[in-house]
């Protein structure tokens, strides 16, 4: 990723709260050191965020900010090749009528990019400004994919190696398919599963399982290949095992933690694919409404005490707790992190992992942190007395304590630390908030379209503002019919005060606390969930595949 140098930027950083005088100080000495340009440098140290310069940057040349996941037109894409839009950072998007050529641009100047557009094309080029390395990123997937169709080359593997029955042929080149395949489709994670004359490949896409191809047995070296590169014993087929590979697929790390189960026709794979780049949004690229991330913003400016994620796995937990780390200003804190695995690679901070072949749980890593004079302690998940103990004892003795916990909603906090030997002394004295979290697949803007309420989706709203339509996606190629494309989050936030803590140390929460939410302006997860229904980004039926059939719009 390269960046313009800043420095006429710098005083309009400044001015935008994007970076603080001591901020652009300390990126100055460091720059006198690294010789790096200061715009990269402070995108590096997480000072600032490509989202806002690219935001700041659109501002100043009048143009539209974009993200780089739009709708891409193959009919854009042949006017140019790669090597071409890689070399002068901008993408096609789309023809617009017979005159103008709608283009994402990134670190470029934009006149140079209208000059090269009317040149090749005869159009005028109507530009969006993206993020810098996202616009590298889109680029070189959108060619790689229109040029290589990975879902018709792995069925083609597939058919060699079932028709090879002296397995003379590598199964690494169908791994390879598998995981591009993978990566085009946005999927998180591979399944695996064999029975008893199959194999069936499914990815999770958006939070939800679909299946993907289905391969014949004799091609269950397959798995074989796998559990090699992961690095685990291919001799051992009784015993479930877990390892990791890395791999660069288009000019991007991964990570691929790979974990077995034995089942009765052999061994289930499960792949979790991990960007070792992987970008930290900051709280207001995630999603959250522009009031929530005030509310947001204020828990994790706190000093010390200890802040709650709850949800289900796959619910964005620790992508918010991330998001919630760059509030904090990381190069001006002493920030130290224990993850399961280490999903982001952030900048700055010092980062462990838990290895509990060595002893290093989340616990230990607690008691070691304090040694290390930190700001904020970042623990990826609290699920045992031990680690709820030490976590609880360092946010009330001055530090900031990030983590996730496994309750469905705010009032299941109290109860499961009570259960883990917290007293409620000790939870009135260091709990700050709670957000409770879900993903929703968001509706498919390419087949999005109206529908009527049935009786049953008028109920889910309070009588006085029942919307007149809803809307759905009704299934197309770019979405693979299921209506659904990317996700966004739903949510509540709590935050505790002195009333709130005082109801908590007199063990009243449970009858108090829903009166005093009330006057508190809190928002329900349902109600944060339904005004995403009445905009039009999610469905009604989403809403209830997350929460439960009988999901109602509070008073």
């Amino acid at each position: 990723m390269t960046i313009p140098d800043i420095k006429r930027l710098g005083d309009v950083l400044i001015e935008h709260d994007l970076v603080t005088s001591d901020q652009m100080d300390m990126a100055l000495q460091k720059q006198s050191v690294t010789d790096e340009k200061l715009g990269e440098l402070l995108v590096r140290l997480g000072t600032v965020s490509e989202y806002d310069l690219a935001h700041l940057l659109a501002d100043q040349r009048g143009i539209p900010f974009s993200s780089s996941d739009v709708m891409i037109s193959n009919e854009a894409l042949a006017l140019f090749n790669m090597d071409y839009c890689e070399n002068n950072l901008f993408l096609p998007v789309a023809l617009e009528g017979h005159s103008e050529l709608r283009v994402i641009i990134g670190n470029t100047d934009p006149e140079t990019v209208r000059q090269l557009v009317r040149k090749r094309t005869g159009r005028e080029a109507v530009l969006l400004q993206g993020e810098f390395s996202a616009v590298i990123r889109a680029i070189q997937h959108h060619f790689y994919f229109n040029d290589n169709a990975v879902d018709a080359l792995l069925q083609k593997e597939a058919v060699k190696l079932e028709q090879d029955l002296d397995q003379v042929l590598s199964p690494d080149k169908m791994v390879e398919y598998l995981l591009h395949y993978a990566i085009k489709e946005r999927a998180s994670d591979i399944h695996i599963q064999p029975e008893e004359k199959s194999l069936h490949v499914l990815f999770r896409i958006d939070g939800v399982m679909i299946p993907m191809i289905a391969l014949s047995s004799k091609v269950s070296r397959l798995v074989t290949a796998l559990k090699l590169r992961a690095e685990m014993d291919i001799s051992d087929q009784i015993r479930p095992q877990d390892g990791s590979f890395s791999i660069n697929i288009i000019n991007a790390d991964y990570d691929v933690r790979v974990s077995t189960l034995i089942s009765q026709y052999g061994e289930n794979v499960v792949m979790r694919l991990l960007s070792g780049g992987s970008h930290v949004k900051g709280l207001n690229e995630l999603g959250f409404y522009p009031e929530d991330v005030t509310k947001l913003e204020s828990l994790f400016y706190n000093p010390s005490g200890i802040v709650l994620m709850t949800g289900p796995t796959g619910s964005g937990k620790s992508t918010t707790l991330h998001a919630g780390l760059r509030c904090k200003g990381m190069a001006s804190k002493n920030i130290l992190t224990v993850e399961d695995p280490i999903e982001y690679k952030l900048p700055i901070i010092c980062q462990t992992e838990v290895n509990r072949k060595s002893g290093y749980d989340f616990a230990s890593a607690i008691r070691q942190f304090l040694r290390h004079d930190p700001d904020v302690m970042l623990v990826g998940e609290i699920r045992d007395s031990e680690t709820a103990v030490a976590a609880i004892t360092a946010a009330e003795t001055g530090h900031l304590v990030l983590s996730t916990i496994h309750v469905n909603n705010v009032m299941g906090v109290f109860p499961r630390l009570t259960s883990l030997s917290i007293n409620k002394d000790m939870i009135a004295d260091s709990l700050i908030g709670v957000v409770n979290q879900r993903l929703a697949r968001k509706i498919c803007p390419h087949c999005k379209a109206e529908h009527a309420l049935s009786e049953a989706d008028k109920s889910a709203f309070k009588r006085s503002d029942i919307p007149d339509v809803l809307y759905k996606g009704v299934g197309c190629d770019k979405c693979r019919g299921t209506g659904y494309q990317g996700r966004v989050p739903i949510y509540e936030v709590f935050y505790s005060d002195e009333t709130i803590a005082a109801a908590i140390a007199e063990d009243k929460i449970r009858s108090d606390l829903p009166a005093l939410l009330k006057t508190r302006q809190f928002v329900p997860i349902a109600n944060n969930a339904l005004r995403r229904v009445r905009e039009g980004s999610i469905s009604i039926d989403e809403v209830r595949r997350l929460l439960g059939s009988s999901v109602q719009e509070q008073a």
